[in-house]
């Protein structure tokens, strides 16, 4: 249709523009993808993928499309980081085309697409090089190809699409191993749905057991090489009543976070709730329920909405994690707490909505899908049917890491957001036939929020490059520089070839044990560990810190676009005593 044509091109482009609008300009590496930086310039140059001990991800796919491009254009960061872009625009077409499969009108999918694409945890991993994308970006082809293998009319485009739902979920679990679960677990999804074409069905199990062959050869590969970083299990077999409460909390701050990402979608109730909402005992529920949430979070997070890496009250990643020094608040207190009473107040009108029609046990109109299932499943009910269950598993997965090793980042929940987005707007549509405009203006608003914060996050990258690259054109070395995260990660990686990680396994031995090395601050900075080819004398940092001394080099000026909007990056260095 000319409609889904012309609504697939605008949610790409809007993507591109708000990737591109953010300057994703900067010979420095963001956040952790220093490190898998490092394992594509390798591979363009040995054809070999070389680990460095810092991250779990395989990178697998991601890293081969980055080294052909260097191989094409030459190694450079920014070059690196922008091999991300066509991921991110492509994870914008597929989340609008899954949307119009589970039946969403083209206004109402296009929206859906926008509030995860455009969403201010979206964009700063879009302008990267991590993981995140790549991976969403095969999470959803996956789901495409098994999505198009159940409406296939006939039993050869439907194997064609069971192939390459096994071929993407393989090939994209090379990138981030928790994509493996999508065709382990979509294949037989399908099959049940086709069981009664029994011949498909035996293929479909023959590619299941070839695609779970290949895993497991490439897990045995990966376990293999020398400074890999594999998951392993610590815990014993019975969980404790700690670990219970533990788990307890993280699901509750995965829930809260992914309902902070589609308030525009929780939003859109209030502009209609008096016409959608008759009955008090729905509205009292409603807000029941908006209030437990509330104490839910004051227990749990404080008070503050922020799971925090991504989105924190400081812009991106929280004060010393990249840098050491004072990062000014960008959330500040009241405008989190206007967030909050935002995000409650519209979760407590949608539950009250959604109860209301349950209560009535509606059973309006539902919107012609362009896109019919077949094999009599109806389109809402086969997405639910392939995404819900998938999204549970990968719910479980990412709470399993975080109860063994205490990761849980508000970027893990991006491939939970559709399984809340399609379903809500599907039952939206049945009310409206077009999303309100507070809806949109509330996307605009978190898209302009994450483009701001994604250059704010790079401007100071380049300040930071800029006041580093001062101090090794004057002959210092740059082993004697600390400069943050990504500076002294890449030093390290260039010194030894692998960060300083207890956890590395292959080779034995390789860890340094760093007890009794002596440093100019108190506490350290929290990296210095991974990093023991680094004797800092010279520090770079976002605001001066006591016991170091004034250096000669002037302060980096850079500009950004939330206030303050002028600020600087200093350059300290220790007290002779101290070298």
């Amino acid at each position: 249709m000319r409609t889904d044509r012309l609504y697939s091109v605008i949610g790409a482009l809007l993507v591109a523009a708000c990737v591109l609008g953010a300057v994703p300009v900067l010979e420095m590496g963001v956040n952790d993808d220093w490190s898998y930086t490092y394992i594509a310039r390798e591979l363009a140059s040995s054809g070999h993928l070389i680990y460095t001990g810092w991250a779990v991800p395989m990178i697998g796919l991601q890293a081969w499309w980055a080294a052909l491009l260097i191989k094409l254009f030459g190694f450079s960061f920014t070059l690196v980081r922008l091999s991300t872009l066509p991921f991110a625009v492509g994870c914008a077409l597929l989340l609008y085309r899954l949307a119009r499969y589970a039946g969403l009108n083209p206004s109402f999918a296009l929206f859906g697409a926008l509030v995860v694409a455009l969403s201010p945890l979206f964009i700063p991993l879009a302008a990267s090089f991590m993981t995140d994308i790549p991976a969403f970006f095969f999470w959803l082809a996956c789901v495409y190809c098994g999505t198009r293998a159940v409406q296939a009319n006939s039993a050869l485009r439907a194997s064609g699409w069971i192939a390459a739902t096994a071929a993407v979920g393989v090939g994209g679990g090379t990138v981030r191993q928790l994509v493996w679960g999508a065709p382990l677990l979509l294949l037989p999804c399908v099959a049940w749905i086709r069981r009664k074409d029994r011949a498909l069905v035996a293929a479909t199990a023959l590619l299941w057991c070839v695609a779970a062959l290949a895993i497991a050869m490439c897990l045995h590969w990966y376990q293999a090489q020398p400074y890999a970083r594999p998951e392993t299990y610590s815990g014993g077999l019975f969980p404790s009543l700690d670990l219970l409460r533990e788990a307890a909390e993280a699901l509750l701050e995965l829930g809260v976070t992914c309902l902070l990402l589609i308030l525009p979608i929780l939003s859109i109730h209030l502009a209609g709730w008096r016409n959608s909402l008759r009955a008090p005992l729905a509205l009292a529920l409603g807000l029941l329920i908006s209030g437990a949430l509330w104490g839910a979070v004051l227990w749990v997070f404080d008070g503050d909405l922020l799971l925090g890496n991504i989105i924190t009250a400081n812009g991106i990643l929280y004060p010393g994690t990249e840098a050491m020094g004072f990062k000014p608040e960008i959330l500040a207190r009241p405008v989190r707490g206007l967030l909050a009473l935002a995000l409650f107040g519209s979760a407590g009108v949608s539950a009250a909505v959604l109860l209301e029609s349950l209560r009535r046990r509606l059973k309006g109109p539902t919107p012609a899908a362009s896109f019919p299932a077949q094999a009599g499943v109806p389109p809402a009910r086969l997405f639910a049917f392939l995404y819900v269950p998938l999204s549970i598993i990968y719910a479980l997965a990412i709470l399993y890491r975080d109860l063994n090793d205490g990761a849980l980042f508000d970027r893990y929940v991006i491939p939970l957001l559709p399984a809340l987005v399609v379903p809500l707007l599907w039952h939206y549509q049945k009310i409206r036939q077009a999303p309100p405009a507070l809806g949109w203006v509330a996307i605009g608003l978190f898209a302009l929020y994450g483009v701001a914060t994604t250059h704010d996050y790079l401007a100071a990258g380049r300040a930071r490059l800029q006041a580093a690259s001062s101090l090794t054109s004057a002959g210092i070395p740059r082993t004697r520089i600390t400069a943050g995260l990504e500076y002294d990660g890449w030093t390290e990686l260039e010194q030894s070839g692998h960060v300083n990680d207890e956890r590395i396994r292959i080779p034995p031995r390789a860890y340094r044990p760093q007890q009794g090395r002596r440093y100019a601050v108190s506490p350290p900075y929290w990296f210095w560990d991974e990093t023991p080819s680094i004797e800092p004398r010279y520090f770079v940092l976002y605001s001066p810190l006591p016991g170091l001394l004034d250096s000669p080099f002037p302060p980096a000026r850079y500009t950004t676009w939330l206030p303050p909007f002028h600020r600087q990056v200093f350059t300290q260095m220790a007290p002779q005593e101290r070298w």
